[in-house]
């Protein structure tokens, strides 16, 4: 079970992530049923990856275990678009953006994570995941300009006292240990 902190820290999670993706305003959500149906598929995904590989993670080294976890995908991922079937111009500032998509989009950040599952556990890591809507935000403010509602940085705040919610670390109770006496006081 999780601790009230980790309880609080979910609630915050889930609220901020709400009042970012809505503005506040359930109405305002309409996808259509793929989109619904690849949302919840995805969340299945993450609760999977998140729990499954712990035991995994405790055995063998979590850069062994991405390896393997990426071939697999880019041999299962020919199957539907071949890598031999390539479109588009290619020159260095192409092949370095793929590359960099590859490194610091795909390969570090599940890295980070696996290593985070590993040493806090999946509780805690898929919680501090969920900054990822932040930083998607804070992207697009940055580079597209977006304009933020106040219902907005509420949302931002209540992400961001998830990771202080998660850091609070309460004091182990110490029991009084009783003194054990073999007869009456005298």
């Amino acid at each position: 079970m999780p601790s009230f902190f980790e309880f609080a820290a979910v609630l915050c999670a889930l609220l901020g992530t709400f009042l970012l993706a809505t503005h506040g305003n359930v109405k305002s959500l309409s996808i259509s049923l793929l989109a619904l149906f690849w949302g919840l598929l995805s969340a299945v995904a993450l609760a999977f990856y998140t729990v499954f590989p712990k035991n995994l993670l405790q055995k063998y080294d979590t850069i062994l275990l991405i390896a393997w976890g990426m071939l697999i995908g880019g041999i299962c991922t020919n199957f539907v678009a071949p890598f031999w079937h390539l479109e588009g111009t290619f020159n260095f500032v192409s092949i370095g953006c793929i590359l960099f998509v590859i490194f610091f989009g795909a390969m570090l950040p599940y890295l980070t994570f696996l290593y985070g599952v590993k040493y806090i556990g999946p509780t805690k890591s898929s919680l501090l995941a969920s900054v990822e809507p932040l930083s998607s935000t804070a992207a697009s403010v940055l580079w597209l300009h977006t304009h933020l509602e106040s219902i907005d940085y509420i949302g931002i705040a209540c992400i961001i006292a998830t990771v202080f919610l998660l850091s609070i670390q309460p004091k182990p109770k110490i029991k009084e240990q009783k003194s054990i006496q073999s007869g009456p006081p005298a």
